[in-house]
């Protein structure tokens, strides 16, 4: 199997400048897409992770704007059709629908805009067509990080992923947009604690609920 991961960012993309605006992280799988009346109208959906006020403020803007032909949202999981004109993207389109693709996880659209992406096929042409038709493309940035031959391992999928309760992904969402995890730690729990206005160890007993249903589930992936 050949695999390609690469980063992009394109200049007024819809979803891209909401990400960056709002700090907001977006797992984002764009799924389908269909032609209609002059357009192409893609099927995507996503899992928004960041500030509770800041996804509320970027599905609200993203709602308003005028691509967008249907938003629906559920706690932090969204799906969204939007539309582009065919005019000149038709190619780019093909490419990037190639069903001999497989995506092996969301994309990851961080709080600069930039998207990242993980794919892979049989053939290794598949994937040169693929960074071609992206170079090719006005306003887009294209960062190469590796194109080459491997096993696929996994494939990340929404549906398997451990479910949380709401305030366990609050607490582990919050816990990783602060740095809890990395090394040097930039936050304490009780600081936290302190912007979920609740005590430390109503806190750490669902931090700790969240990373005993996620750990097991990521030590398996590996």
């Amino acid at each position: 199997m050949w695999a390609l991961k690469f980063r992009a960012r394109e200049q007024g993309n819809l979803i891209e400048e909401r990400t960056k605006r709002f700090k907001i992280i977006l797992y984002f799988y764009s799924q389908n897409y269909y032609e209609e009346k002059g357009k192409f109208h893609f099927i995507a959906s996503g899992i928004i992770e960041g500030e509770e006020k800041n996804k509320k403020e970027f599905l609200k803007d993203l709602k308003k704007d005028k691509k967008v032909t249907f938003l629906e949202s559920h706690k932090d999981f969204l799906i969204c059709i939007y539309s582009e004109p065919k005019k000149g993207s038709r190619a780019a389109v093909k490419v990037a629908y190639n069903p001999r693709l497989i995506f092996i996880k969301p994309a990851i659209i961080d709080k600069e805009g930039w998207e990242e992406w993980e794919i892979a096929s049989v053939r290794r042409k598949d994937l040169e067509d693929l960074i071609r038709a992206s170079k090719s493309i006005p306003n887009l940035e294209f960062k190469l990080l590796y194109l080459k031959q491997e096993k696929i391992s996994n494939l990340m999928i929404y549906s398997i992923l451990p479910k949380l309760t709401d305030k366990q992904k609050k607490c582990l969402s919050l816990a990783i947009g602060h740095g809890y995890y990395g090394y040097p730690r930039k936050i304490k729990l009780k600081e936290l604690a302190k912007q979920m206005k609740i005590s430390l160890s109503t806190f750490q007993f669902h931090l700790a609920r969240a990373e005993a249903k996620v750990i097991p589930f990521l030590s398996k992936q590996q």
